[in-house]
């Protein structure tokens, strides 16, 4: 699977867990931040676009986000923010983006 396939993010059938409002458009991700151990859906993710791009923004529980670039030709996705590189690796119907401390799991269409 390609990188490109994180272009089609799939944001159909995804909701907030616990019951919260979320802004419009955004869903929840699995997320282990800050060094978790393991993952939970506790994080949102909102697309938007301007003139740089498409930009995905991951939210934390605490308060904390990071912003990441898509359809970067030859990358797919980078951070927009910040001097630490994503690394994004593929896995079963998603895929998995690190960060540092931080990682999420985003989901992709097939």
């Amino acid at each position: 699977m390609g990188l490109a396939a994180l272009l089609a993010l799939s944001l159909a059938g995804c909701g907030s867990a616990n019951g919260d409002e979320l802004p419009e458009g955004a869903v929840m991700v699995e997320c282990a931040v800050g060094g978790a151990g393991s993952f939970a859906p506790d994080c949102s993710m909102e697309l938007h676009e301007d003139a740089d791009g498409r930009i995905a923004i991951l939210r934390h529980p605490d308060g904390g986000f990071r912003r990441f670039q898509l359809g970067v030709p030859g990358e797919g996705l980078i951070t927009a923010d910040g001097m630490e590189q994503a690394e994004v690796v593929p896995g079963d119907g998603m895929v998995e983006v690190r960060v540092g401390a931080d990682r999420y799991r985003l989901p992709i269409r097939q």
